[in-house]
Protein backbone atom coordinates (compact mmCIF):
# COMPACT_ATOMS: atom_id res chain seq x y z
CA UNK A 1 0.00 0.00 0.00
CA UNK A 2 2.87 2.34 0.82
CA UNK A 3 4.42 1.74 -2.57
CA UNK A 4 1.10 2.54 -4.29
CA UNK A 5 0.72 5.73 -2.29
CA UNK A 6 4.20 6.92 -3.33
CA UNK A 7 3.54 6.43 -7.07
CA UNK A 8 3.51 9.91 -8.65
CA UNK A 9 0.39 10.96 -10.51
CA UNK A 10 0.73 11.71 -14.19
CA UNK A 11 1.06 15.39 -15.04
CA UNK A 12 -1.56 17.58 -16.65
CA UNK A 13 0.00 17.21 -20.10
CA UNK A 14 0.07 13.40 -19.86
CA UNK A 15 -3.52 13.29 -18.62
CA UNK A 16 -4.66 15.58 -21.46
CA UNK A 17 -2.87 13.40 -24.02
CA UNK A 18 -4.44 10.25 -22.52
CA UNK A 19 -7.88 11.88 -22.62
CA UNK A 20 -7.63 12.66 -26.33
CA UNK A 21 -6.21 9.21 -27.10
CA UNK A 22 -9.11 7.48 -25.36
CA UNK A 23 -11.62 9.76 -27.03
CA UNK A 24 -11.72 7.68 -30.24
CA UNK A 25 -11.04 3.94 -30.44
CA UNK A 26 -8.21 2.92 -32.73
CA UNK A 27 -10.43 0.97 -35.11
CA UNK A 28 -11.53 1.64 -38.67
CA UNK A 29 -10.43 4.41 -40.99
CA UNK A 30 -11.65 7.18 -38.67
CA UNK A 31 -9.90 5.78 -35.60
CA UNK A 32 -6.60 5.12 -37.33
CA UNK A 33 -6.71 8.53 -39.02
CA UNK A 34 -7.42 10.26 -35.69
CA UNK A 35 -4.56 8.52 -33.86
CA UNK A 36 -2.32 9.12 -36.89
CA UNK A 37 -2.84 12.87 -36.45
CA UNK A 38 -2.01 12.62 -32.74
CA UNK A 39 1.17 10.66 -33.47
CA UNK A 40 2.17 12.81 -36.47
CA UNK A 41 4.80 15.03 -34.74
CA UNK A 42 6.68 12.11 -33.20
CA UNK A 43 6.38 10.02 -36.38
CA UNK A 44 7.59 12.90 -38.56
CA UNK A 45 10.63 13.49 -36.35
CA UNK A 46 11.49 9.78 -36.43
CA UNK A 47 10.97 9.71 -40.21
CA UNK A 48 13.33 12.67 -40.73
CA UNK A 49 16.02 11.15 -38.48
CA UNK A 50 15.88 7.84 -40.31
CA UNK A 51 16.00 9.48 -43.77
CA UNK A 52 18.79 11.85 -42.70
CA UNK A 53 20.96 8.87 -41.74
CA UNK A 54 20.24 7.09 -45.04
CA UNK A 55 20.64 10.17 -47.27
CA UNK A 56 23.11 9.89 -50.16
CA UNK A 57 24.87 12.96 -51.55
CA UNK A 58 27.38 11.47 -53.99
CA UNK A 59 26.15 7.87 -54.20
CA UNK A 60 28.54 7.16 -51.36
CA UNK A 61 26.53 4.11 -50.24
CA UNK A 62 26.95 2.57 -53.73
CA UNK A 63 30.76 2.49 -53.78
CA UNK A 64 30.99 -1.26 -54.42
CA UNK A 65 28.11 -1.27 -56.87
CA UNK A 66 29.71 1.57 -58.85
CA UNK A 67 32.69 -0.65 -59.65
CA UNK A 68 30.55 -2.80 -61.94
CA UNK A 69 27.66 -0.47 -62.83
CA UNK A 70 28.58 3.03 -64.07
CA UNK A 71 25.06 4.32 -63.39
CA UNK A 72 25.91 4.23 -59.69
CA UNK A 73 29.09 6.25 -60.24
CA UNK A 74 27.15 9.28 -61.51
CA UNK A 75 27.15 10.89 -58.06
CA UNK A 76 30.94 10.86 -57.93
CA UNK A 77 31.15 12.07 -61.54
CA UNK A 78 28.97 15.13 -61.00
CA UNK A 79 30.89 16.04 -57.83
CA UNK A 80 34.15 15.87 -59.80
CA UNK A 81 32.69 18.00 -62.58
CA UNK A 82 31.41 20.44 -59.97
CA UNK A 83 34.94 20.84 -58.59
CA UNK A 84 36.20 21.54 -62.12
CA UNK A 85 33.51 24.19 -62.61
CA UNK A 86 34.32 25.88 -59.30
CA UNK A 87 38.07 25.77 -59.96
CA UNK A 88 37.75 27.24 -63.45
CA UNK A 89 35.30 29.84 -62.10
CA UNK A 90 37.85 31.01 -59.54
CA UNK A 91 40.39 31.44 -62.35
CA UNK A 92 37.91 33.47 -64.43
CA UNK A 93 37.25 35.74 -61.43
CA UNK A 94 40.78 37.10 -61.77
CA UNK A 95 40.01 38.91 -65.03
CA UNK A 96 36.21 39.15 -65.21
CA UNK A 97 34.66 42.58 -64.48
CA UNK A 98 30.99 42.45 -63.32
CA UNK A 99 29.92 45.70 -64.98
CA UNK A 100 27.60 46.23 -67.96
CA UNK A 101 30.16 48.46 -69.68
CA UNK A 102 33.09 46.10 -69.25
CA UNK A 103 31.71 42.54 -68.79
CA UNK A 104 31.58 41.64 -72.51
CA UNK A 105 35.04 43.13 -73.17
CA UNK A 106 36.59 41.41 -70.15
CA UNK A 107 35.46 38.01 -71.45
CA UNK A 108 36.88 38.83 -74.88
CA UNK A 109 40.24 39.66 -73.26
CA UNK A 110 40.12 36.44 -71.21
CA UNK A 111 39.65 34.37 -74.35
CA UNK A 112 42.03 36.25 -76.66
CA UNK A 113 44.82 37.65 -74.47
CA UNK A 114 45.23 35.20 -71.60
CA UNK A 115 47.76 32.77 -73.02
CA UNK A 116 50.85 30.85 -71.97
CA UNK A 117 52.94 30.92 -75.11
CA UNK A 118 50.55 29.87 -77.87
CA UNK A 119 48.26 27.95 -75.51
CA UNK A 120 44.98 29.87 -74.95
CA UNK A 121 44.57 29.21 -71.24
CA UNK A 122 41.77 31.78 -70.94
CA UNK A 123 39.72 30.14 -73.68
CA UNK A 124 40.30 26.73 -72.07
CA UNK A 125 39.29 28.02 -68.64
CA UNK A 126 36.06 29.49 -70.00
CA UNK A 127 35.33 26.35 -72.04
CA UNK A 128 35.98 24.18 -68.98
CA UNK A 129 33.61 26.37 -66.94
CA UNK A 130 30.84 26.50 -69.55
CA UNK A 131 30.89 22.88 -70.70
CA UNK A 132 31.62 21.65 -67.19
CA UNK A 133 28.42 23.37 -66.04
CA UNK A 134 26.55 21.68 -68.90
CA UNK A 135 28.03 18.32 -67.88
CA UNK A 136 27.02 18.99 -64.26
CA UNK A 137 23.37 19.52 -65.27
CA UNK A 138 23.42 16.47 -67.57
CA UNK A 139 24.86 14.23 -64.85
CA UNK A 140 22.53 15.63 -62.19
CA UNK A 141 19.57 14.95 -64.52
CA UNK A 142 20.80 11.41 -65.19
CA UNK A 143 21.12 10.79 -61.46
CA UNK A 144 17.56 12.00 -60.79
CA UNK A 145 16.24 9.71 -63.52
CA UNK A 146 18.35 6.77 -62.33
CA UNK A 147 16.93 7.06 -58.81
CA UNK A 148 13.41 7.44 -60.24
CA UNK A 149 13.47 4.57 -62.71
CA UNK A 150 15.23 2.12 -60.37
CA UNK A 151 13.03 2.98 -57.39
CA UNK A 152 16.15 4.11 -55.52
CA UNK A 153 14.05 6.34 -53.28
CA UNK A 154 12.39 3.33 -51.67
CA UNK A 155 13.50 1.76 -48.43
CA UNK A 156 13.82 5.07 -46.62
CA UNK A 157 15.80 6.93 -49.31
CA UNK A 158 13.20 9.56 -50.20
CA UNK A 159 15.49 12.33 -48.94
CA UNK A 160 18.24 11.14 -51.29
CA UNK A 161 15.96 11.76 -54.26
CA UNK A 162 14.81 15.13 -52.93
CA UNK A 163 18.41 16.27 -52.49
CA UNK A 164 19.30 15.02 -55.98
CA UNK A 165 16.37 17.02 -57.41
CA UNK A 166 17.42 20.08 -55.40
CA UNK A 167 20.98 19.79 -56.74
CA UNK A 168 19.63 19.76 -60.31
CA UNK A 169 17.45 22.84 -59.67
CA UNK A 170 20.34 24.73 -58.03
CA UNK A 171 22.59 23.79 -60.95
CA UNK A 172 20.05 25.12 -63.46
CA UNK A 173 19.57 28.42 -61.64
CA UNK A 174 23.29 28.79 -61.08
CA UNK A 175 23.62 28.41 -64.86
CA UNK A 176 20.89 31.03 -65.33
CA UNK A 177 22.69 33.57 -63.15
CA UNK A 178 26.02 32.86 -64.87
CA UNK A 179 24.41 33.12 -68.29
CA UNK A 180 23.76 36.86 -67.88
CA UNK A 181 27.36 37.58 -66.85
CA UNK A 182 28.47 37.20 -70.48
CA UNK A 183 26.36 40.29 -71.19
CA UNK A 184 25.68 39.39 -74.80
CA UNK A 185 22.46 39.87 -76.75
CA UNK A 186 21.06 36.40 -76.24
CA UNK A 187 21.76 36.36 -72.49
CA UNK A 188 20.19 39.79 -71.93
CA UNK A 189 16.90 38.98 -73.63
CA UNK A 190 16.64 35.46 -72.22
CA UNK A 191 17.06 36.93 -68.74
CA UNK A 192 14.40 39.54 -69.50
CA UNK A 193 11.92 36.77 -70.24
CA UNK A 194 12.87 34.88 -67.07
CA UNK A 195 12.57 38.05 -64.99
CA UNK A 196 8.92 38.46 -66.01
CA UNK A 197 7.90 35.15 -64.44
CA UNK A 198 7.57 36.42 -60.82
CA UNK A 199 5.44 39.39 -61.95
CA UNK A 200 2.65 37.06 -63.11
CA UNK A 201 2.17 35.96 -59.49
CA UNK A 202 0.47 39.31 -58.88
CA UNK A 203 -2.45 38.19 -61.07
CA UNK A 204 -3.88 35.45 -58.88
CA UNK A 205 -7.58 34.60 -59.21
CA UNK A 206 -9.53 35.88 -56.23
CA UNK A 207 -10.73 32.39 -55.27
CA UNK A 208 -7.19 31.30 -54.35
CA UNK A 209 -6.61 31.73 -50.57
CA UNK A 210 -4.40 34.79 -50.12
CA UNK A 211 -4.56 35.61 -53.83
CA UNK A 212 -6.03 39.07 -53.33
CA UNK A 213 -3.44 39.87 -50.65
CA UNK A 214 -0.55 38.85 -52.95
CA UNK A 215 -2.02 40.91 -55.77
CA UNK A 216 -2.58 43.99 -53.59
CA UNK A 217 0.93 43.89 -52.10
CA UNK A 218 2.66 43.25 -55.47
CA UNK A 219 4.79 40.47 -54.04
CA UNK A 220 5.60 39.05 -57.49
CA UNK A 221 6.76 42.43 -58.77
CA UNK A 222 8.75 43.01 -55.59
CA UNK A 223 10.46 39.63 -55.98
CA UNK A 224 11.44 40.51 -59.55
CA UNK A 225 12.83 43.87 -58.43
CA UNK A 226 14.87 42.26 -55.65
CA UNK A 227 16.38 39.82 -58.15
CA UNK A 228 17.09 42.50 -60.76
CA UNK A 229 18.15 45.23 -58.36
CA UNK A 230 15.54 47.57 -59.89
CA UNK A 231 12.71 47.70 -62.36
CA UNK A 232 14.85 46.64 -65.33
CA UNK A 233 18.05 44.76 -66.13
CA UNK A 234 21.11 46.92 -65.59
CA UNK A 235 24.40 47.23 -63.66
CA UNK A 236 22.75 46.22 -60.36
CA UNK A 237 21.39 43.08 -62.02
CA UNK A 238 24.85 41.97 -63.15
CA UNK A 239 26.24 42.58 -59.65
CA UNK A 240 23.45 40.59 -58.00
CA UNK A 241 23.60 37.73 -60.48
CA UNK A 242 27.37 37.61 -59.99
CA UNK A 243 26.82 37.25 -56.24
CA UNK A 244 24.00 34.69 -56.67
CA UNK A 245 26.14 32.69 -59.10
CA UNK A 246 28.82 32.04 -56.48
CA UNK A 247 26.52 31.94 -53.48
CA UNK A 248 24.53 29.00 -54.88
CA UNK A 249 27.65 26.87 -55.31
CA UNK A 250 29.43 27.81 -52.10
CA UNK A 251 26.40 27.47 -49.82
CA UNK A 252 25.80 24.03 -51.31
CA UNK A 253 29.47 23.14 -50.85
CA UNK A 254 29.43 24.19 -47.17
CA UNK A 255 26.39 21.96 -46.56
CA UNK A 256 28.06 19.02 -48.32
CA UNK A 257 31.35 19.42 -46.49
CA UNK A 258 29.60 19.56 -43.11
CA UNK A 259 27.83 16.34 -44.05
CA UNK A 260 31.11 14.71 -45.08
CA UNK A 261 32.77 15.87 -41.84
CA UNK A 262 29.91 14.47 -39.79
CA UNK A 263 29.68 11.12 -41.58
CA UNK A 264 33.32 10.71 -42.66
CA UNK A 265 32.77 9.11 -46.09
CA UNK A 266 34.50 9.24 -49.45
CA UNK A 267 33.24 12.02 -51.72
CA UNK A 268 33.85 10.40 -55.10
CA UNK A 269 33.35 6.69 -55.78
CA UNK A 270 35.32 6.94 -59.05
CA UNK A 271 38.96 6.24 -59.85
CA UNK A 272 41.72 8.51 -61.17
CA UNK A 273 41.35 7.28 -64.73
CA UNK A 274 37.64 8.10 -64.73
CA UNK A 275 38.41 11.60 -63.48
CA UNK A 276 41.04 12.07 -66.17
CA UNK A 277 38.74 10.84 -68.94
CA UNK A 278 35.95 13.21 -67.85
CA UNK A 279 38.39 16.13 -67.72
CA UNK A 280 39.79 15.34 -71.18
CA UNK A 281 36.30 15.01 -72.70
CA UNK A 282 35.32 18.47 -71.45
CA UNK A 283 38.62 19.97 -72.63
CA UNK A 284 38.20 18.33 -76.05
CA UNK A 285 34.71 19.84 -76.40
CA UNK A 286 36.11 23.24 -75.37
CA UNK A 287 38.82 22.97 -78.06
CA UNK A 288 36.63 21.81 -80.94
CA UNK A 289 33.54 23.88 -80.00
CA UNK A 290 34.84 27.05 -78.33
CA UNK A 291 32.38 28.72 -75.97
CA UNK A 292 30.35 31.22 -78.02
CA UNK A 293 30.78 34.90 -77.30
CA UNK A 294 27.95 36.34 -79.43
CA UNK A 295 27.38 40.05 -79.86
CA UNK A 296 27.24 42.69 -77.09
CA UNK A 297 23.90 43.18 -75.34
CA UNK A 298 21.63 45.74 -76.99
CA UNK A 299 18.35 46.53 -75.19
CA UNK A 300 17.07 48.36 -78.29
CA UNK A 301 17.09 45.31 -80.60
CA UNK A 302 14.87 42.31 -79.83
CA UNK A 303 16.16 38.99 -81.22
CA UNK A 304 13.70 36.56 -82.74
CA UNK A 305 13.35 34.00 -81.36
CA UNK A 306 14.45 34.70 -77.77
CA UNK A 307 16.18 31.53 -76.57
CA UNK A 308 17.77 30.67 -73.25
CA UNK A 309 20.42 28.07 -72.60
CA UNK A 310 19.40 24.54 -73.57
CA UNK A 311 18.12 23.38 -70.17
CA UNK A 312 15.48 26.16 -69.99
CA UNK A 313 14.17 25.81 -73.56
CA UNK A 314 11.30 23.50 -72.58
CA UNK A 315 10.13 25.99 -69.96
CA UNK A 316 10.13 28.78 -72.58
CA UNK A 317 7.90 26.61 -74.79
CA UNK A 318 5.56 26.06 -71.85
CA UNK A 319 5.28 29.83 -71.49
CA UNK A 320 4.29 30.11 -75.14
CA UNK A 321 1.61 27.43 -74.94
CA UNK A 322 -0.27 28.64 -71.87
CA UNK A 323 -1.48 31.66 -70.03
CA UNK A 324 1.67 33.21 -68.42
CA UNK A 325 0.19 32.95 -64.92
CA UNK A 326 -0.55 29.23 -65.32
CA UNK A 327 2.85 28.63 -66.93
CA UNK A 328 4.55 30.30 -63.94
CA UNK A 329 2.58 28.24 -61.42
CA UNK A 330 3.36 25.01 -63.28
CA UNK A 331 7.05 25.87 -63.54
CA UNK A 332 7.30 26.47 -59.81
CA UNK A 333 5.06 23.51 -59.05
CA UNK A 334 6.74 20.81 -61.16
CA UNK A 335 9.31 19.83 -58.45
CA UNK A 336 6.51 19.62 -55.86
CA UNK A 337 4.38 17.51 -58.22
CA UNK A 338 7.33 15.13 -58.69
CA UNK A 339 7.86 14.84 -54.92
CA UNK A 340 4.12 14.26 -54.41
CA UNK A 341 4.23 11.45 -56.99
CA UNK A 342 7.22 9.97 -55.17
CA UNK A 343 5.26 9.70 -51.91
CA UNK A 344 2.33 8.16 -53.79
CA UNK A 345 4.55 5.18 -54.68
CA UNK A 346 4.07 3.31 -51.42
CA UNK A 347 4.60 -0.25 -52.64
CA UNK A 348 7.97 -1.91 -51.90
CA UNK A 349 8.55 -3.16 -55.47
CA UNK A 350 11.40 -1.45 -57.32
CA UNK A 351 11.79 -3.56 -60.48
CA UNK A 352 10.88 -1.98 -63.82
CA UNK A 353 7.88 -4.19 -64.63
CA UNK A 354 6.39 -3.82 -61.15
CA UNK A 355 5.88 -0.02 -61.07
CA UNK A 356 4.79 1.02 -64.55
CA UNK A 357 2.73 4.05 -63.46
CA UNK A 358 5.80 5.87 -62.20
CA UNK A 359 7.93 4.67 -65.10
CA UNK A 360 5.52 6.34 -67.52
CA UNK A 361 5.50 9.54 -65.48
CA UNK A 362 9.28 9.66 -65.90
CA UNK A 363 9.11 8.75 -69.60
CA UNK A 364 6.48 11.44 -70.20
CA UNK A 365 8.59 14.09 -68.46
CA UNK A 366 11.63 13.20 -70.57
CA UNK A 367 9.62 13.24 -73.82
CA UNK A 368 8.10 16.64 -73.00
CA UNK A 369 11.52 18.10 -72.21
CA UNK A 370 13.03 16.95 -75.53
CA UNK A 371 10.01 17.80 -77.71
CA UNK A 372 9.36 21.19 -76.12
CA UNK A 373 13.01 22.11 -76.64
CA UNK A 374 12.83 21.04 -80.30
CA UNK A 375 9.57 22.93 -80.90
CA UNK A 376 10.78 26.24 -79.51
CA UNK A 377 14.01 26.08 -81.50
CA UNK A 378 11.94 25.59 -84.64
CA UNK A 379 9.36 28.21 -83.58
CA UNK A 380 6.42 25.80 -83.55
CA UNK A 381 3.77 26.93 -81.06
CA UNK A 382 0.05 27.62 -81.24
CA UNK A 383 -1.69 28.44 -77.96
CA UNK A 384 -5.11 27.43 -79.37
CA UNK A 385 -4.05 24.25 -81.16
CA UNK A 386 -1.28 22.67 -79.08
CA UNK A 387 -2.39 22.64 -75.40
CA UNK A 388 -5.21 20.10 -75.91
CA UNK A 389 -2.76 17.74 -77.61
CA UNK A 390 -0.31 17.96 -74.72
CA UNK A 391 -3.02 17.53 -72.07
CA UNK A 392 -4.36 14.54 -73.96
CA UNK A 393 -0.90 12.97 -74.23
CA UNK A 394 -0.36 13.40 -70.47
CA UNK A 395 -3.52 11.40 -69.85
CA UNK A 396 -2.43 8.80 -72.39
CA UNK A 397 0.92 8.25 -70.63
CA UNK A 398 -0.86 7.81 -67.30
CA UNK A 399 -3.43 5.43 -68.80
CA UNK A 400 -0.72 3.23 -70.30
CA UNK A 401 1.01 3.04 -66.92
CA UNK A 402 -2.20 2.37 -65.01
CA UNK A 403 -3.38 -0.40 -67.35
CA UNK A 404 0.02 -2.13 -67.18
CA UNK A 405 0.12 -1.81 -63.39
CA UNK A 406 -3.50 -2.95 -63.19
CA UNK A 407 -2.60 -6.18 -64.98
CA UNK A 408 0.44 -6.70 -62.73
CA UNK A 409 -1.54 -6.23 -59.47
CA UNK A 410 -4.34 -8.53 -60.65
CA UNK A 411 -1.78 -11.26 -61.37
CA UNK A 412 0.21 -10.65 -58.17
CA UNK A 413 -2.78 -10.62 -55.80
CA UNK A 414 -5.01 -12.98 -57.81
CA UNK A 415 -7.81 -10.37 -57.96
CA UNK A 416 -10.51 -9.48 -60.45
CA UNK A 417 -10.36 -6.17 -62.32
CA UNK A 418 -12.96 -4.43 -60.14
CA UNK A 419 -11.26 -5.47 -56.89
CA UNK A 420 -8.26 -3.15 -57.30
CA UNK A 421 -8.17 0.59 -56.77
CA UNK A 422 -6.97 1.27 -60.33
CA UNK A 423 -10.57 1.51 -61.51
CA UNK A 424 -11.09 4.90 -59.86
CA UNK A 425 -7.86 6.42 -61.17
CA UNK A 426 -8.49 5.21 -64.71
CA UNK A 427 -12.06 6.53 -64.61
CA UNK A 428 -10.87 9.94 -63.36
CA UNK A 429 -8.22 10.21 -66.09
CA UNK A 430 -10.64 9.04 -68.78
CA UNK A 431 -13.23 11.67 -67.77
CA UNK A 432 -10.51 14.34 -67.75
CA UNK A 433 -9.38 13.36 -71.26
CA UNK A 434 -12.96 13.30 -72.51
CA UNK A 435 -13.60 16.74 -71.02
CA UNK A 436 -10.44 18.09 -72.62
CA UNK A 437 -11.47 16.70 -76.03
CA UNK A 438 -15.02 18.02 -75.86
CA UNK A 439 -14.01 21.42 -74.54
CA UNK A 440 -11.38 22.10 -77.15
CA UNK A 441 -12.80 20.43 -80.23
CA UNK A 442 -16.60 20.43 -79.88
CA UNK A 443 -17.43 23.19 -77.42
CA UNK A 444 -16.46 26.82 -77.97
CA UNK A 445 -15.89 27.56 -74.29
CA UNK A 446 -14.31 30.67 -72.73
CA UNK A 447 -11.07 31.38 -74.63
CA UNK A 448 -12.46 29.68 -77.75
CA UNK A 449 -15.56 31.90 -77.86
CA UNK A 450 -15.13 33.80 -81.13
CA UNK A 451 -17.42 36.64 -80.13
CA UNK A 452 -15.42 37.42 -76.99
CA UNK A 453 -11.79 37.17 -78.16
CA UNK A 454 -11.46 40.80 -79.21
CA UNK A 455 -13.25 42.08 -76.11
CA UNK A 456 -11.10 39.93 -73.83
CA UNK A 457 -7.90 41.45 -75.21
CA UNK A 458 -9.31 44.95 -74.58
CA UNK A 459 -10.22 44.07 -70.99
CA UNK A 460 -6.77 42.51 -70.37
CA UNK A 461 -5.05 45.68 -71.56
CA UNK A 462 -7.39 48.15 -69.83
CA UNK A 463 -7.57 46.40 -66.47
CA UNK A 464 -4.12 44.72 -66.43
CA UNK A 465 -5.69 41.25 -66.08
CA UNK A 466 -4.70 37.78 -67.13
CA UNK A 467 -6.86 36.06 -69.75
CA UNK A 468 -8.59 33.99 -67.06
CA UNK A 469 -9.34 37.06 -64.96
CA UNK A 470 -10.64 38.95 -68.01
CA UNK A 471 -13.06 36.13 -68.84
CA UNK A 472 -14.19 36.05 -65.23
CA UNK A 473 -14.87 39.78 -65.33
CA UNK A 474 -16.83 39.42 -68.59
CA UNK A 475 -18.90 36.55 -67.21
CA UNK A 476 -19.99 38.78 -64.32
CA UNK A 477 -20.40 42.05 -66.20
CA UNK A 478 -21.32 41.00 -69.74
CA UNK A 479 -23.62 37.96 -69.41
CA UNK A 480 -24.91 38.60 -72.93
CA UNK A 481 -21.67 37.24 -74.39
CA UNK A 482 -22.79 33.75 -73.28
CA UNK A 483 -19.18 32.64 -72.68
CA UNK A 484 -20.07 29.26 -71.26
CA UNK A 485 -22.23 28.28 -74.24
CA UNK A 486 -21.10 26.98 -77.59
CA UNK A 487 -21.42 29.17 -80.64
CA UNK A 488 -24.33 28.84 -83.06
CA UNK A 489 -22.48 26.69 -85.60
CA UNK A 490 -21.65 24.03 -83.03
CA UNK A 491 -25.07 24.15 -81.42
CA UNK A 492 -26.76 23.66 -84.80
CA UNK A 493 -24.99 20.30 -85.21
CA UNK A 494 -26.67 18.98 -82.07
CA UNK A 495 -23.58 19.11 -79.83
CA UNK A 496 -24.21 19.89 -76.13
CA UNK A 497 -23.72 23.40 -74.82
CA UNK A 498 -20.60 24.39 -72.92
CA UNK A 499 -22.21 24.89 -69.55
CA UNK A 500 -23.92 21.51 -69.81
CA UNK A 501 -20.55 19.89 -70.56
CA UNK A 502 -18.97 21.63 -67.60
CA UNK A 503 -21.69 20.50 -65.20
CA UNK A 504 -21.58 16.94 -66.52
CA UNK A 505 -17.83 16.56 -66.09
CA UNK A 506 -17.71 18.39 -62.77
CA UNK A 507 -20.33 15.97 -61.44
CA UNK A 508 -18.37 13.00 -62.81
CA UNK A 509 -15.08 14.19 -61.28
CA UNK A 510 -16.64 14.83 -57.87
CA UNK A 511 -18.53 11.54 -57.94
CA UNK A 512 -15.46 9.47 -58.83
CA UNK A 513 -13.30 11.28 -56.26
CA UNK A 514 -15.88 10.86 -53.48
CA UNK A 515 -16.55 7.18 -54.22
CA UNK A 516 -12.84 6.45 -54.53
CA UNK A 517 -12.11 8.19 -51.23
CA UNK A 518 -14.83 6.22 -49.42
CA UNK A 519 -13.71 2.86 -50.81
CA UNK A 520 -10.06 3.65 -50.25
CA UNK A 521 -10.54 4.73 -46.64
CA UNK A 522 -12.62 1.65 -45.90
CA UNK A 523 -9.97 -0.68 -47.33
CA UNK A 524 -7.18 1.20 -45.54
CA UNK A 525 -9.02 1.00 -42.21
CA UNK A 526 -9.63 -2.74 -42.61
CA UNK A 527 -5.96 -3.31 -43.46
CA UNK A 528 -4.79 -1.37 -40.41
CA UNK A 529 -7.26 -3.26 -38.21
CA UNK A 530 -5.89 -6.58 -39.45
CA UNK A 531 -2.30 -5.45 -38.78
CA UNK A 532 -3.27 -4.27 -35.30
CA UNK A 533 -5.03 -7.55 -34.49
CA UNK A 534 -2.01 -9.53 -35.69
CA UNK A 535 0.34 -7.48 -33.51
CA UNK A 536 -1.97 -7.88 -30.49
CA UNK A 537 -2.18 -11.63 -30.98
CA UNK A 538 1.58 -11.88 -31.31
CA UNK A 539 2.18 -9.88 -28.13
CA UNK A 540 -0.39 -11.81 -26.07
CA UNK A 541 1.31 -14.47 -23.88
CA UNK A 542 0.44 -18.02 -24.73
CA UNK A 543 -1.81 -19.86 -22.26
CA UNK A 544 -0.06 -22.54 -20.22
CA UNK A 545 -0.87 -26.14 -21.16
CA UNK A 546 -3.30 -27.83 -18.70
CA UNK A 547 -1.69 -30.20 -16.18
CA UNK A 548 -2.32 -33.91 -16.82
CA UNK A 549 -5.13 -35.40 -14.72
CA UNK A 550 -4.00 -37.45 -11.73
CA UNK A 551 -4.49 -41.18 -12.01
CA UNK A 552 -6.82 -42.87 -9.57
Amino acid sequence: MAELAMTPKPGLLARTAAFFRNLVAKRGALGHGYHGVLDAPANLWGWLQDRWEKMDLFDESHTERAKTNPWYAIGGMWYWVWMLVIGSGVLLMIFYIPDTNQAFGSIERIMENWKIGAFPIGSMARGLHKYGADAFIILATMRVYRIWFTGGYKGGHELSFMVALLILIIGMYSGLTGYLLIWNQRALWATKVMATFPTYLDKNPSWIPGGDFINATNQGKTTAQVLLGGTSIGPATVTRFYAFHFMLSFVLMIFFELRVYHRDFKRMNIGRWTKLIIFLIIIAVAIFIPAAQGSPANPEVTPNPILSDWYFLAMYQMLKLQDPYLATILTVGIPFIVIFALFMDRRPESKWGQRQIFNWIGIGGLIYFVLFSFLIINEIADIHRDPPLWYYSMGLFLLIGYFQDWAYVMKRDNKRWWETFHLFFVAFIAVSMLANTLYHYFGDIREHNVRAKGIVEQVMAAKNMTMDQAYGWLESNRPGLNLWHTNEVVTATGKPRGLELWRLHAAAWLGIAALGALVGLKRWGAKRDAQQDAETAKAKPKAAAPAPAAQA
